[in-house]
């Protein structure tokens, strides 16, 4: 596996790539990384040629000011990033947040993909539970507060070396706290705010490349009628159920893995 970054429209992007043939793209959730997706490219890099992104505001990219953050600027970053990697065409995977951005970047850029995946995806905003908490007026300074206060906590037990014998169970939590310290209030707060205004709704029968749409059952995130609603509008578009949380990736990850196997051919 190869780290690098690239630097797009004066944002430094971080991003890493492995394994060889057809390109496939992951685009992570609200508050994670590309880490998240470390299994599943693992498990696919013997086929495919498996990029894995940190959206602005998350991981190591640049944190972009307050008013940069919305969902049509982060599907224009996508876009630019397979033109400046030379990357024709992809196949696109997206998580929560990321399954929003994949969704809008299938109905803007039709002529970059080739299929398109979506696990829990967000489509309207209204159905998140971020949505209370970014309509409330001293949550950003709750946030802010709460995460000056937890990375004095975190950073030394994620630096400490019996972190990395831990079971392989708790190996997700350690990689979540990793991806709350390497983000900050306001690009939580303020990406938040993108996810609960945008709804893509009107949108999604412009998709032209074949879906699937994976939700979950025990997803307390995001209601599954989101999925189920991407799913009905997006013409052919494949509808799988697994008994999961959010996480899916973590919860069920050889299942997840199975389902982009026979899909992605």
């Amino acid at each position: 596996m190869t780290e690098d970054s690239i630097t797009l429209n004066g944002l430094r992007l971080r991003y890493q790539v492995e394994g060889h043939g057809p390109d496939v793209l992951f685009i992570h959730g609200w508050a994670s990384s590309r880490r998240m997706w470390a299994q599943l490219s693992a498990g696919l890099a013997a086929t495919y040629r498996c990029w894995a992104i940190d959206l602005p505001g998350f991981g190591d990219s640049d944190k972009p000011a307050n008013d940069w953050y919305s969902i049509a600027n982060y599907t224009a970053l996508v876009a630019s990033f397979l033109r400046a990697l030379g990357l024709s065409t992809a196949r696109v995977v997206g998580h929560s947040m990321g399954g929003m951005v994949a969704l809008d970047f299938a109905a803007a850029h039709p002529e970059q993909l080739t299929h398109l995946v979506v696990i829990n995806p967000v489509v309207t905003g209204h159905r998140v539970r971020l949505r209370p908490f970014a309509h409330w007026g001293p949550s950003l300074r709750v946030l802010g507060l709460t995460h000056r206060l937890s990375l004095p906590v975190l950073q030394p037990v994620l630096a400490h070396s019996l972190s990395r014998g831990w079971p392989q169970s708790l190996k997700p939590i350690v990689r979540r706290f990793g991806e709350f310290s390497r983000t900050t209030a306001h690009a939580m707060w303020h990406s938040g705010r993108a996810i609960i205004q945008h709804d893509l709704t009107p949108r999604l029968a412009r998709i032209t490349a074949p879906a699937l749409v994976l939700i979950s059952t025990l997803d307390l995130m995001v209601a599954n009628r989101e999925g189920r609603l991407a799913a009905e509008r997006i013409p052919g578009a494949r509808l799988v159920v697994l008994h999961a949380g959010h996480m899916a990736t973590d919860d069920r990850p050889a299942e997840v893995l199975q389902q982009l196997q026979e899909f992605l051919v």
